[in-house]
């Protein structure tokens, strides 16, 4: 992949200007959901249901933190994403990034806020301008979890809550805004694949994921040439399973002028 923001994880364990203004919260328009992983995630992002997913995103965090360059090949990505999730109940992947580690039961709709505190990076929607540039940017991350899902196995248990295989690969595609023009038209484009698909190394013999996570990271250097850091910045992402239902993603955040 060529940039880190294009790194995802697919776990199966039983189982971002105009000058900124004061309230930069998204608008809420007529037909807007509000499905939100829980109310103190309504400043974080806002959420628009596509069909009837029997899945959903959850576990939002939008903070600054270290990416890195081309020069360190964007290691400090790697290692930001993987201290988020880390052993013994995740593992590095060679291919899903981060992978199962050892079996853990649900809820996992905390893991995430769990690294985030550990690691004590800035969460927020308002950031200075060097949390943009500078081998540093702003994250949002996720977990996705069955809502209800069906019954099967993951790498974590024998039969639990699963988002099966065959909705698999959920494809996620995204774009990033400053000033409601396009900053980065390619800050998502993946697909997560099943846990049982042949082209993992290895595969797993489970009927489906238990949870999975994605990790964007967005900066300056990823933007045009000669756009400058501060701005009113908005990532929009889709998330679509193979019966076509998913969810929109709206995450707002601004980058303050350098004084």
């Amino acid at each position: 992949m060529s940039a880190p923001r294009r790194w995802i994880a697919a776990l199966g364990l039983p189982l971002l200007a105009v000058a900124c203004h004061e309230d930069v919260s998204p608008p809420l328009g007529p037909g807007a959901a509000t499905d939100l992983a829980s109310p103190s995630q309504h400043s974080v992002v806002r959420l628009e249901r596509i069909g009837d997913p029997i899945w959903r995103p959850v576990d939002f965090h939008l903070f600054a933190a270290q990416i890195g360059t081309p020069e360190s090949g964007f290691e400090e990505f790697s290692a930001t994403a993987l201290s988020l999730l880390p052993p013994p109940n995740h593992q590095f992947h060679p291919q899903l990034f981060v992978g199962p580690g050892a079996p853990h039961a649900p809820p996992y709709d905390t893991e995430l806020a769990q690294g985030v505190a550990a690691l004590g990076v800035e969460e927020g929607r308002v950031f200075d301008a060097s949390k943009f540039s500078g081998g540093n940017g702003i994250y949002l991350v996720w977990m996705t979890v069955p809502d209800p899902g069906t019954t099967g196995s993951s790498p974590d248990f024998v039969s639990g809550p699963i988002i099966p295989n065959t909705l698999f690969p959920i494809t996620i595609t995204g774009v990033s805004t400053r000033n409601s023009r396009v900053f980065d038209p390619a800050l998502a484009n993946f697909d997560v694949l099943a846990l049982d698909d042949p082209s993992l190394t290895p595969s797993f013999d489970v009927e489906g994921h238990s949870h999975f996570p994605f990790f964007i990271g967005e900066a300056a250097i990823f933007g045009p040439e000669g756009v400058g850091p501060a701005g009113n910045y908005k990532y929009t992402i889709t998330m679509r399973d193979q019966e076509g239902n998913g969810w929109t993603i709206h995450a707002h955040f601004v980058i303050r002028k350098q004084e």
